[in-house]
């Protein structure tokens, strides 16, 4: 057997380990945020109490919420000051930070002559009580606003010179820029935005790991433009809205059927999943991958979008390439080849390749239309309301009926409405040789279209399509459960990157639509009972309490892992893999102790722990960590 030295081991399998980005504590200083519209009555105001309560429980310290100017003025010249001194006093009692959010003006701010008066006013009414202030809130995602940024820039020189009039300690935040993107923050960087702020504020929705992208970007700015500040995040988390179609369904019973009719064995296959975590991109997450997948074929693997332009026909037959309508242009020629080399593609939800994923930084986005060239390159057609490809003219008639193949056993949860919008795919794009085999077909009396079905190819492509078409198909087994699995995940990369604090979006959900993303973000729910993220929220402030060493980050081979000290020396371990299986062989020091990320104990059979998606924390002290059967070792 092999033997590698550590030194070696290391140099072989490290891929990345995280520096502080930005201007930092070295120490956690009090990091732990949620966002809840407590100055907002109707929404949380008349429960702040209540959950001010929870937030303090739950070692949280700070609050996010909204000064609106509606709710403190009546006019420019009359101030109404009691809401906000009730939501004061309430924060106060229970020890938590107020971060106030300048919004809702009554004219959007650079319209507004008597801005410096109100922001003036509002620092006077609360000098001492509110000592962070927000300036506006995603002001880079307003739509229809020429030289944009140079109006927000001008707006925040204001708010910061008013604010500081008024007390020097007052500290001012950037608004908070959604996903960053481009070109809003380079621009503010250009213009020198940088100098009316003492912290850059950003918020994102993605992955957590997709987060390193949006920092490693953030921090490219700053020394291009030669700057620097601390960073906050005022804005992060995931939904857990029901989805409105059981496209997991699709996955597990129609897929295996589909695959059959064309010859190949799902128990004989290997399935591979798109799945790029730190850029954002993931046909499937890895539990729902294990969870909808593994029950059917022989092995799940995951490939990213850089090895997709070799990836092997004979070892992965079968690719989950998309879950949804979105699909990076830039890995579509590789995409193209796979099926021309004989490979069977799987597209899960939506219109296919109807987004751009990509945009010219690097980083995943959803906004461009892709167009339809890459349709006819894989000899596919869509067949839509608004146009029918054949006709070129709109389908004037939406879908009344829906039936699928008397041996397809899977049906839809939906039923075809005026609301429905007709999303089919056709056979107008075929080559000679090919043929497109309906499994579910929607439509009207006179009119029938496959809104899940088989591109069978042999021509000039060898390989197969198997899709389907609706809407919302967005695919979580559990997504509660998955919200839970991101909190702790997220954090840990934003403190080991050097943001000093992080606001959940938010505490309590609504819940006045469950099908509404809007209404479904909180850890808690409408009644203030714990979803599984509430827990996760409060084992990740138990485990790296305030106080904490900043945690540092390595991530090899697709295993994270954090390491800290809590405040009484205690050391810290988190591990996880966001796509999937990575079975660790420990090397340890003395007595340790394992939880889930749920707080739960876990028993450490022999030296070896299988990491998934959930972090696992680790309270001792550990030697080594090492990825099994990546090495030979002793």
């Amino acid at each position: 057997m092999r033997r590698f030295t550590l030194s070696a081991l290391l140099c072989c399998t490290l891929q990345m380990m995280a520096q502080p980005h930005f201007p930092c504590s070295p120490k956690l200083d009090n990091p732990y945020g949620v966002c809840s519209h407590i100055t907002r009555p109707g929404w949380d105001y008349e429960i702040r109490d209540n959950e001010l309560e929870i937030a303090r429980k739950n070692n949280i310290g700070w609050v996010r919420s909204d000064l609106d100017c509606g709710n403190f003025f009546t006019s420019h010249t009359t101030s109404n000051p009691a809401l906000f001194n009730n939501v004061l006093n309430s924060t106060e009692q229970h020890g938590i930070n107020l971060l106030g959010i300048l919004t809702r003006m009554q004219k959007h701010s650079w319209d507004d002559p008597q801005y410096a008066l109100l922001v003036e006013q509002l620092a006077q009414t609360y000098n001492g009580r509110i000592t962070h202030w927000e300036a506006q809130n995603e002001v880079n995602l307003i739509k229809g606003v020429d030289s944009l940024c140079q109006k927000y820039v001008d707006v925040l020189k204001t708010t910061y010179e008013t604010l500081k009039k008024v007390n020097p300690r007052n500290v001012v935040l950037t608004s908070g820029f959604g996903e960053l993107h481009e070109p809003f923050h380079s621009e503010f960087s250009r213009l020198g935005g940088w100098k009316y702020c003492d912290i850059f504020n950003f918020h994102t929705y993605f992955t957590p790991e997709g987060l390193i992208s949006w920092l490693d970007k953030l921090k490219e700015t700053m020394v291009r433009d030669g700057w620097e500040r601390p960073v906050w995040l005022t804005e992060c988390g995931m939904h857990t809205a029901n989805d409105r179609q059981n496209s997991a369904g699709f996955l597990t019973d129609l897929l295996p059927a589909a695959l059959r009719r064309i010859g190949l064995h799902p128990k004989k296959s290997a399935v591979g999943v798109l799945c790029n975590p730190e850029t954002g991109y993931n046909a499937l997450t890895a539990n729902d991958a294990e969870e909808l997948l593994s029950p059917h074929f022989r092995k799940v693997v995951f490939t990213t979008l850089a090895q997709l332009h070799n990836l092997s026909v004979k070892e992965t037959p079968i690719l989950i390439a998309a879950a949804d309508e979105y699909f990076p242009g830039t890995h579509l020629p590789a995409l193209t080849d796979y099926v021309r080399r004989g490979g069977t593609i799987v597209l899960a939800g939506g219109m296919p390749f109807y987004y751009d994923a990509h945009t010219p930084d690097g980083i995943f986005l959803n906004r461009k239309e892709l167009g339809t060239s890459f349709y006819k390159q894989l000899h596919m057609a869509p067949a839509t309301q608004w146009e029918d490809p054949v006709s070129h003219k709109p389908l004037t008639e939406v879908p009344p009926c829906c039936e699928r193949n008397n041996d397809i056993p899977f049906s839809y949860g939906w039923t075809p409405t005026a609301e429905s919008p007709a999303r089919y795919m056709s056979d107008a794009n075929l080559h000679p040789g090919d043929s497109l085999i309906p499994l579910i077909s929607a439509g009207t009396a006179h009119l029938r279209y496959p809104i899940a079905g088989i591109y069978k190819l042999n021509s000039d492509l060898k390989g197969n399509i198997i899709f389907q078409t609706r809407m919302y198909a967005k695919i979580s087994s559990d997504k509660e459960a998955e919200q839970a699995r991101r909190v702790p995940r997220l954090y840990l990369i934003a403190f080991s990157y050097g943001v000093d604090k992080v606001f959940w979006y938010n505490l309590r959900s609504r819940e006045k639509d469950l099908a509404y993303s809007e209404d479904n973000f909180g850890l808690l729910h409408r009644d203030l009972s714990e979803k599984p993220a509430m827990q996760a929220y409060r084992t990740l402030t138990e485990m790296c309490p305030n106080g904490s060493e900043r945690p540092t980050l390595t991530v090899t081979d697709g295993l994270y892992h954090a390491k800290w000290h809590k405040p009484d020396g205690t050391e810290m371990h988190a591990l996880w893999a966001p796509t999937g299986n990575k079975t660790v062989r420990i090397k340890k020091h003395g007595h340790i102790k394992v939880y889930d990320h749920l707080g739960n104990r876990q028993n450490l059979k022999g030296k070896t722990l299988d990491i998934k998606e959930g972090v696992y924390y680790i309270e001792g002290e550990l030697l080594h960590v090492y990825i099994k059967n990546l090495f030979q070792y002793n």
